[in-house]
């Protein structure tokens, strides 16, 4: 994307996903499991990395069209084309357009920002953590065993109100100093299997593409 239209476009074709998969689940609500619920916001996050009118292919209607209009009230006769899903500035803001970009620009910026600096704290209050004693590994050793989970490197936070996994390449389950419930920590060791961390990035990255878009 390399100006406000093709944004506009791009986050147009991206809303018409979001409304159809919201009327779906509404419809469907609990009727199928969680795995196809997955699946379905996996299809939004394929669209939002898919340039928009690629094939001549938009959703729910021709947003070209839309565009296209709203450009000849400021007199811009260019056609506007998706050929990347992320931002990129190549010159200079010098038109109320070109400054509205740049304004989502720096929000997408600033969203990425604000996301690395949580968990910068994450990590520096992780490092506050201690090593967990031994009724504590023995149980969620016991709870991933029978599941059949395998456990990650554990440390114990004070005043920690729940449980969380954090980390990609090397997690760790962080847990309270206090008695642990063996659904929360069962719940913890599922997304550690599924990887849910990982997805977490990926949506936070997705979430700052579209910011000021209140269906993503």
């Amino acid at each position: 994307m390399f100006d406000i239209w093709g944004f506009l476009l791009q986050t147009l074709t991206v809303s018409g996903v979001a409304v159809l998969l919201l009327i779906i689940k509404a419809l469907l609500k609990d009727k199928l499991p969680p795995k196809w619920h997955f699946s379905v916001w996996s299809v939004l996050g394929i669209m939002i990395l898919f340039p928009a009118g690629i094939l001549s292919r938009y959703t729910l209607f021709n947003w070209q069209t839309v565009i296209e209009f709203f450009k000849l009230f400021i007199k811009d006769y260019s056609f506007t084309r998706v050929l990347f899903p992320f931002p990129i500035i190549k010159d200079v803001p010098s038109s109320l357009a070109e400054w509205i970009f740049f304004v989502y620009f720096a929000g997408v910026i600033v969203s990425l920002f604000i996301y690395l600096l949580s968990y910068i704290r994450i990590r520096v209050v992780l490092r506050k953590g201690n090593s967990p004693d031994i009724e504590t590994i023995s149980t969620i050793n016991t709870i991933g065993h029978k599941y059949k989970i395998k456990p990650c490197k554990i440390i114990v936070v004070e005043g920690l109100p729940s449980a969380f996994v954090c980390g990609i390449i090397r997690p760790v389950l962080v847990v309270p100093n206090k008695t642990l419930d063996e659904k929360v920590i069962l719940h913890e060791l599922f997304h550690l299997k599924n990887k849910d961390t990982l997805w977490s990035i990926v949506i936070c990255i997705l979430r700052c593409l579209h910011w000021c878009n209140p269906l993503i």
